[in-house]
């Protein structure tokens, strides 16, 4: 599917768009579009630290995300989290300058290495 057959999925009043890139098998990239296409936020990202749950997720708890970088407002808003200091939710997206740490109850699940922004 071509990239305006994929923005027309996208329903009014939602958005945007997130687009995840590979790189030789692996997540390489976070795009975010808006409707019309236009591109709102590009990271480019590696993967390290992957590890499994210990214990079974409560499936019914929204994420929030956490961190005090220059980008964390903006992805908490592109990805539709509240922006905490303190979380109250075992899900939590912790965003720092160079990696954003997917965690649940305190343990790291995995990690994005930002290499770049724009």
């Amino acid at each position: 599917m071509g990239m305006k057959e994929t923005l027309s999925l996208i329903e009014d009043g939602h958005g945007p768009l997130l687009i995840v890139g590979e790189y030789h098998g692996n997540p390489g990239s976070l795009i975010f579009h808006a409707p019309d296409g236009r591109e709102l936020l590009s990271i480019r990202i590696s993967v390290t630290a992957v590890s499994k749950l210990s214990k079974k997720r409560n499936q019914n708890v929204e994420p929030v995300a956490t961190g005090h970088a220059d980008i964390a407002p903006i992805l908490a808003k592109m990805v539709a989290m509240e922006l905490v200091d303190e979380p109250s939710s075992p899900l939590v997206l912790d965003i720092s300058n160079d990696h954003l740490n997917f965690l649940y109850d305190g343990q790291q699940l995995f990690r994005l290495n930002i290499k770049s922004i724009r």
